[in-house]
């Protein structure tokens, strides 16, 4: 096994009162159970380890039993290889249409959904929101803001039958820039 840098994106955390994770502790914590180069970027929960693992679900089920033994914190973890989020910045199939990048976001899936659940959801008009879905991402334009927005990762879970993370792009290019 190789090692491979991984992002750990945990739904949820930090966000409001809820389900508090001090990063500091969790990036220690992290460290004394053998990731190495531990980093986070911002206080959601966005967590940048390296390990020599058989891949991204083995890292994400180690940090979710991580986060519910140590913090009392029970949320999905969707994980990348640092290769799959620099695949997912190049792809950005809606570059066309995006004029705000706090506006675009990227729905990170934990499996790829059924085509023809996708398939019905994208036949369908979202306006004046704009969705394409490519393998396990949802990539969401939401133009009116994210408070406005139908196109959540709730709305997404429910009709792909898949867990749903979102990230925007600023914050993927931050998270890039680290891995």
């Amino acid at each position: 096994m190789m090692t491979e840098r991984y992002l750990v994106m945990p739904r949820g955390i930090n966000v409001g009162t809820r389900n508090r994770v001090p990063m500091a502790e969790l990036r220690s914590m992290l460290t004394d159970v053998g990731y190495a180069d531990v980093a986070t970027v911002l206080q959601s929960g966005n967590v940048i380890v390296a390990a020599e693992s058989s891949g991204p679900d083995e890292v994400a089920a180690s940090v979710q039993r991580l986060l519910s033994d140590r913090f009392n914190v029970d949320v999905p973890c969707v994980t990348r290889t640092a290769g799959q989020v620099r695949a997912v910045l190049d792809r950005n199939p809606l570059q066309e249409v995006v004029t705000d990048n706090s506006r675009y976001l990227v729905n990170f899936l934990s499996e790829k959904p059924d085509s023809e659940a996708a398939d019905a959801l994208l036949a369908e008009g979202h306006g004046p929101e704009a969705i394409a879905i490519e393998g396990t991402e949802a990539f969401v334009w939401t133009p009116d803001g994210v408070k406005a927005m139908t196109l959540s990762y709730a709305f997404l879970e429910k009709r792909l039958g898949v867990v749903a993370t979102a990230r925007n792009w600023n914050t993927l290019q931050k998270i890039a820039a680290k891995l």
